[in-house]
């Protein structure tokens, strides 16, 4: 999974760089163009049928399906998020969609027990002494996985450097 989140990482800063401040929706849409560029497989908005007590109570759309491509061996689920911060609710969401996952009878889906939060982060400071506005601008990015009813966090980077 190394490999894949590398490559993540990399696409996710050059669209931050250029969509800096816009919605949601139009990161996801910069993603899919590069996603496509650097041939990574992926469904966007599929749907996934979310459970309670073994029953199907609505249809929810995943921002992003990736199927097994490079180091990534079973399929994962990107929701993408612009926010301050990754948030309680985006990781509940998150939890909801892998619960639910091998309840689906999609094939696919069923394989699913990875999912990535992806949030394009950007603050902005000002500086009362100076008067001058400065931002500082992050990419977090939380790999949560769901197996035998335990949810365990992968890996957490609540700040990615700039390469110099």
């Amino acid at each position: 999974m190394k490999k894949f989140l590398y490559k993540l990482e990399d696409i996710s800063k050059k669209v931050f760089k250029q969509l800096s401040g816009l919605k949601e929706e139009d990161f996801q849409t910069a993603l899919g163009i590069e996603f496509r560029k650097n041939k990574i497989d992926f469904m966007r908005e599929a749907g996934l049928e979310v459970f309670y007590d073994n029953h199907p109570i609505s249809l929810h759309e995943l921002d992003f399906l990736v199927p097994p491509c490079m180091d990534l061996k079973e399929p994962i689920i990107i929701e993408t998020k612009v926010n301050s911060a990754i948030a309680e609710d985006h990781r509940q969401q998150l939890r909801n969609y892998l619960r639910s996952a091998a309840k689906n009878d999609n094939a696919i889906i069923k394989k699913i027990k990875t999912g990535l939060i992806l949030n394009f982060k950007k603050n902005e400071v000002f500086t009362e002494s100076v008067r001058q506005r400065k931002e500082t601008q992050d990419i977090e990015i939380e790999v949560w996985t769901y197996e035998k009813n335990k949810f365990t966090q992968q890996f957490s980077n609540k700040k990615i450097e700039e390469k110099s």
